[in-house]
């Protein structure tokens, strides 16, 4: 479905949102009404596709893919948290393609035609760089509800309430942290392509001096949810590890109160063993043989419990 509406300074804002892909019919128009191309199409289509810049020179197209999350919060799959969404610069035209759980970025555009109150020729990239800074903001309060339920796991791990729950629930984090760091060092790379390429080195793009330094802010502060990511990654493997540790020492203790149950249990087989044969044996025609067999029993058990204390101790 395609909407457009006009910002200001006649900015056209071509809202593509599709549920899946996108169909026939909005395709054939974009490309009849716009002059897109089916290869900038097919990039800002695919669900999978990469954070990436391309700039489509004959048609003098510039095509921005970044990561977003997805808006759902129930979401199964780890490589699903993160979804890419795509604009599209041409002439005072910018595009935005998305789907049903990333639609909301739309409301990151409108709210920054609203803020920005300055007029410049390069509004249409400062409109983009306002919504990198809000998508930088989720991803940074989505490693904060990551480092919160790390925290819960290590609080669980602490009072030795240790169980497959809590194996499962580091195991999901790890996953989810390891697409939310690949995302985010995707979406770095575009902003540092889109700085070079503002300097000149490569294509001109012409920004203000005030886009300039918002465009290394959202460096700055892409780089900073990086460094957050990277010490939330590092945080959870490094818990991961203390819980293994833990089971391995429970298994450890578990198998050492076994083997000390068997060896105890062996001796009154022993005992009662040589006094069941059928042949003399000390103090076995007397009356309190039986007690005899109990009271060694008693010693040989109290002397190897001794003997595992001091090996233990030592």
């Amino acid at each position: 479905m395609i909407n457009q509406q006009i910002l200001h300074q006649n900015i056209n804002l071509i809202d593509i949102h599709s549920k899946e892909n996108l169909n026939d019919e909005d395709r054939s128009k974009l490309i009849k009404d716009f002059q897109v191309t089916n290869e900038i199409l097919d990039y800002a289509d695919d669900i999978d596709e990469r954070a990436r810049l391309e700039y489509d020179e004959p048609n003098n197209v510039f095509l921005v893919v970044f990561n977003a999350q997805n808006e759902q919060n129930t979401v199964e799959e780890a490589s699903k948290v993160t979804m890419p969404i795509s604009f599209a610069v041409k002439d005072n035209n910018v595009f935005l393609f998305t789907n049903s759980q990333t639609h909301y970025v739309k409301d990151y555009i409108l709210q920054a035609d609203k803020d920005l109150n300055n007029i410049s020729k390069d509004r249409i990239w400062s409109l983009i760089f306002y919504v990198f800074d809000q998508i930088s903001n989720d991803y940074n309060d989505k490693i904060n509800e990551i480092n919160h339920r790390r925290n819960q796991i290590q609080d669980h791990i602490k009072r030795r309430k240790s169980s497959n729950k809590q194996i499962f629930e580091l195991s999901d984090l790890q996953d989810l942290i390891t697409y939310i760091s690949t995302s985010i060092n995707g979406n770095f790379n575009v902003v540092k392509q889109i700085e070079i390429i503002s300097s000149g080195k490569i294509r001109s793009v012409s920004l203000s001096k005030n886009s300039h330094e918002h465009l290394h802010d959202s460096i700055v502060e892409i780089e900073q949810i990086r460094e957050q990511a990277s010490l939330a990654s590092d945080t959870i493997d490094r818990v991961a590890n203390t819980y293994n540790n833990i089971l391995n020492n429970q298994t450890n203790t578990t198998m050492k109160i076994l083997t000390i149950y068997t060896i105890v249990l062996s001796i009154p087989t022993i005992v009662s063993g040589f006094y069941g044969m059928n042949m003399p044996l000390p103090v076995s025609d007397k009356k309190w043989s039986w007690l005899f067999s109990i009271i060694l029993t008693i010693f040989m058990i109290g002397l190897i419990l001794w003997d595992l204390h001091r090996r233990d101790n030592s």
